[in-house]
């Protein structure tokens, strides 16, 4: 998969292109619908996306938490689906203020557009004021394919970024995963930590969520990893480890993972969420503590 980052470089591919357009943050069922339909016989798959989210540049406050914080794993995700070039576009204030024609007069100047995939909700251009209705109308004009797709339901919820983005913050892990298709995963460099964890027999990988991430609920979870190339499975905890005392308090994901030992610092790691065992709490000494992490593996042990 060829992976760009501007109009420039699209020089780059010499076929004609089916474009998929969206943030894509999560990159869920809905998603994949879009992606998937952008086939058009003899063009490239391609995903038209930006960095950061437009709110982070034109409303910093409204910018949501990403459920795919990582460039890097968003782009293997969207490499599985079979995306031949993803064009990722850093958003700024000059792009946000091309006009809808504009914006397609700059792509189609640059790349041999075979179609344009998107979600009906789509809007695009200076002010959002390209919608699917001007998309196909300019499609017509320039002689590519439109192809709009409706909002994925999944019983009587639509598939969106905002309500996975609800269902992680409520510890519905199972109702997020289905909606994405996959498990939810924390990615990141484990890093040292004040290693009391090793001290009561249950040595952890310690990630920091990053501040633009979406968060789960504050809570113990079961969990699995591929380390080295091995399934594991395990416990995690996601939030502020109450009962330790710190001076700096991210949050953070520490991860125990059963019937295995070895160095894990440095190491990237993909962290899946199975499910939610029970909300973090704070205990009166560090002897509770560590009862309750032998209950959790217990726990989470069965119920694997």
């Amino acid at each position: 998969m060829q992976i760009l980052h501007s109009f420039a470089e699209l020089s780059k591919v010499p076929c004609p292109v089916h474009w998929a357009m969206g943030f894509f943050d999560g990159v869920h069922l809905g998603h994949r619908r879009v992606i998937e339909s952008a086939d058009t016989a003899g063009a490239l798959r391609g995903v038209l996306t930006f960095m950061p989210h437009p709110l982070a540049v034109l409303r910093p406050e409204l910018a949501p938490a990403l459920l795919t914080p990582s460039p890097d794993a968003k782009a293997e995700l969207l490499q599985a689906l079979g995306v031949d070039v993803l064009l990722v576009l850093p958003f700024t204030t000059e792009l946000a203020a091309l006009s809808p024609r504009e914006f397609l007069d700059v792509l189609c100047s640059h790349c041999e557009v075979a179609g344009i995939s998107v979600g009906n909700n789509w809007h695009f251009g200076k002010g959002g004021s390209g919608n699917a209705d001007f998309l196909r109308s300019e499609a017509a004009r320039r002689g590519f394919r439109a192809c709009v797709n409706d909002m994925l339901m999944l019983g009587k919820d639509t598939v969106c970024s905002s309500r996975i983005r609800s269902l992680l913050a409520e510890g519905d892990i199972p109702a997020a995963n289905a909606m994405l298709g996959r498990h939810f995963c924390v990615r990141g460099t484990v890093e040292h930590g004040q290693k009391l964890a090793r001290t009561l027999g249950f040595p952890t990988a310690n990630i920091t969520l990053p501040p633009v991430a979406a968060h789960p609920r504050a809570g113990v979870y079961a969990v699995r990893c591929l380390v080295d190339g091995t399934p594991v499975h395990g416990i995690a905890n996601i939030g502020l480890r109450p009962t330790i005392c710190e001076d700096y308090k991210p949050t953070r994901l520490e991860a125990h993972f059963h019937n295995w030992s070895g160095d894990l610092y440095g190491k990237e790691l993909n962290v899946e969420l199975l499910s939610f065992i029970r909300p973090e709490k704070r205990f009166p000494d560090i002897n509770a503590l560590k009862t309750q992490i032998e209950r959790d593996i217990a726990y989470a042990t069965s119920h694997l």
